[in-house]
């Protein structure tokens, strides 16, 4: 049985699997208290399906980017449940959860998290493969710089489409919120224990985005 946990941005999620193959679930809007809100949905997820902590095997952990503070919660407490119980861990980057539903429709596809203050991460795929460095823009810059052949996705398409005094036309997928799938996380998270891919309990971090590849972003073309 395996704990997955994204706490990426304020639409969070819980989830228990079993060989990858999603279980049971619990997702909520955070109220920018993700330190009160996550062991508790935790505990009563595991307890209303008659299992605990020793039930686990594994944990896997959306790693970012997104929300610095929500990231950081949901990393510590996954950290200390692998610690604690001696299971491996494994972290995903938010975005290709994001983009995998449309992996095998789509060649160009380009995955939005919100950055917060009018900001998105946009993150850039070939296919499922990470064509260029994660990049935060301006919601400004983003759309001035939108590619016609490009599939966008993620939570960060809603942001962009709720500037009413902007006329926004791009390819997307449906807005639909909470748009990142609790069994993705499950099954990506199960696919790298199977290849023994798990991550060291000691290095595995957040992903953040410097101030250097904030400032950096204006400049390129996405």
């Amino acid at each position: 049985m395996e704990l997955s946990i994204d706490t990426s941005t304020r639409y969070a999620s819980v989830a228990i699997s079993e060989e990858g193959q999603l279980m049971h679930y619990h997702t909520w809007k955070s109220q920018r208290n993700h330190s009160v809100e996550l062991v508790p949905s935790i505990i009563k997820l595991l307890e209303s399906h008659h299992l605990t902590v020793e039930d686990l095997d594994a944990i896997f952990v959306a790693k970012g980017p997104g929300a610095f503070s929500a990231l950081r919660v949901g990393m510590s407490t996954s950290k200390t449940l692998s610690f604690g119980l001696n299971i491996p861990i494994v972290g995903i980057p938010t975005t290709e959860i994001e983009i995998h539903p449309f992996i095998h429709n789509h060649e160009e596809i380009i995955a939005l998290i919100p950055a917060g203050r009018n900001r998105v991460y946009v993150a850039q795929y070939s296919g499922a493969i990470l064509s260029s460095p994660i990049v935060v823009l301006s919601l400004e810059d983003f759309i001035e710089n939108i590619q016609d052949h490009a599939f966008y996705c993620g939570e960060g398409v809603s942001q962009i489409l709720e500037q009413k005094e902007i006329i926004v036309k791009f390819k997307h997928s449906e807005i639909e919120i909470p748009s990142r799938k609790p069994e993705i996380l499950c099954r990506l998270g199960y696919e790298k224990v199977k290849m023994n891919e798990v991550d060291d309990l000691a290095l595995l971090e957040p992903m953040y985005i410097t101030s250097t590849q904030i400032n950096s972003a204006n400049n390129k073309n996405l």
